[in-house]
């Protein structure tokens, strides 16, 4: 919605001679800017050693999901979830 147009207001009269007021000065120089306080030393605590894992075990197999869904789903063998996990995993 457009609404009437304003008028901009004209400036106010000036008498001759007649100052207006100026903003206030600054008092004093300023305060230089806080500094920020350093933290306090704190030890870490040590470092505990980790061996590296065992890689001569065989990595387990990851488990059939389209059983998972049947057992624990509650899917029917040849419910829609379980053909779709079935065409996607090839189980």
């Amino acid at each position: 919605m457009v609404g009437p147009s304003r008028q901009p207001r004209p400036a106010p009269h000036r008498e001759p001679g007649r100052r207006t007021a100026e903003p206030p000065a600054a008092h004093g120089p300023q305060a230089p800017p806080a500094v920020p306080r350093s933290r306090p030393h704190r030890e870490h605590p040590r470092h505990q050693r980790v061996d590296p894992p065992d890689f001569s075990q065989p990595v387990p197999t990851a488990p059939d999901v389209c059983a998972l869904g049947r057992r624990y789903g509650g899917w029917q063998p040849d419910s829609p979830a379980s053909v779709i996990c079935n065409q996607t995993y090839g189980h």
